[in-house]
């Protein structure tokens, strides 16, 4: 039989608030193992760019098979010939030809810090939306999945060399990967030997879009409706310089950077069609 205490208790249960809920589950786990669980889901898109990097092996920088293992070939004059048809000039060859002396400049300084900041930025706001911006959650995680999924999607599709490899090839202008300059100036010159060693293990014809560039966006627009507006400048000004320093260093084409975006702006969107569908929370009106 059932004591009244033990029905009310049950009831109470059922009806029970969304955020007590989760405030009940939070007391489970400490911070560490909440933060583990929030950021377990973004090894999918690690998974993802290693299988990309495989099918993607084959095609290489120097002389290797002329199409990846799906039978698409490397692009090379394509992005350029576009920057050069909205810009009058291919922009990485023209801003390095006026900014780079061959020693390192205050702007090289910044151009490295804002260009390291894409490694911890998904993560740090997987981990602010987890802890502050809880109702949203699932909707920040689709984004940033369709985000990723569908950039590389476009790496397999549209294999590009970006800027400093065009410039090895001879096929451009002259110009320098330098996004690990600005730690000479710094005295880290490890560091930007770090760097280096990561980049030459990363897929190099992953190119177009520049998810580097999208992830900043992603940042802005999914953050927008939840921050005060000096923390809009602030992530429209960072979107904006991630932009300006993938230029500028060689990593990407101005195209590289607007394919990019458009994939932003498609996580973002398909993260509203998802929560619709779902019948999830309306987006948090707060400020953080």
């Amino acid at each position: 039989m059932t004591s009244p205490a033990t029905s009310r208790s049950r009831a109470d249960a059922t009806v029970a608030p969304e955020g007590e809920v989760a405030a009940a589950e939070d007391s489970r786990h400490g911070p560490i193992a909440q933060l583990l669980i929030a950021w377990s889901p973004l090894s999918a898109i690690l998974v993802a760019y290693w299988l990309a990097q495989w099918i993607t092996a084959p095609l290489g920088v120097g002389d290797g098979a002329d199409t990846n293992r799906l039978g698409a070939g490397l692009h090379v004059l394509g992005p350029a010939r576009a920057d050069e048809t909205l810009l009058g000039a291919v922009p990485s060859v023209w801003l390095q030809a006026r900014l780079v002396d061959g020693s390192p400049h205050w702007y090289d300084v910044v151009a490295t810090l804002v260009y390291v900041t894409h490694f911890v930025t998904i993560p740090l706001i997987t981990a602010v939306v987890w802890f502050r911006l809880r109702d949203r959650f699932g909707q920040w995680l689709t984004a940033v999945l369709a985000m990723s999924l569908v950039g590389i999607a476009g790496y397999l599709a549209y294999p590009a060399a970006p800027p400093w490899l065009a410039a090895q090839r001879g096929d451009i202008g002259t110009l320098d990967r330098i996004s690990h300059l600005g730690w000479e100036a710094l005295g880290l010159d490890a560091v930007g030997r770090l760097v280096q060693l990561g980049q030459s293990g990363s897929n190099p014809v992953a190119a177009m879009p520049s998810l580097h560039a999208g992830a900043a966006l992603l940042a802005a627009l999914f953050l927008w409706p939840s921050v005060s507006r000096v923390s809009r400048i602030l992530l429209a000004a960072y979107a904006l310089a991630m932009a300006l320093t993938l230029v500028y260093t060689g990593e990407h084409y101005v195209v590289d950077v607007l394919a990019g975006w458009l994939v932003a702006v498609v996580g973002v969107g398909i993260s509203l069609v998802v929560e619709r569908l779902v019948g999830g929370p309306e987006p948090s009106g707060g400020t953080t």
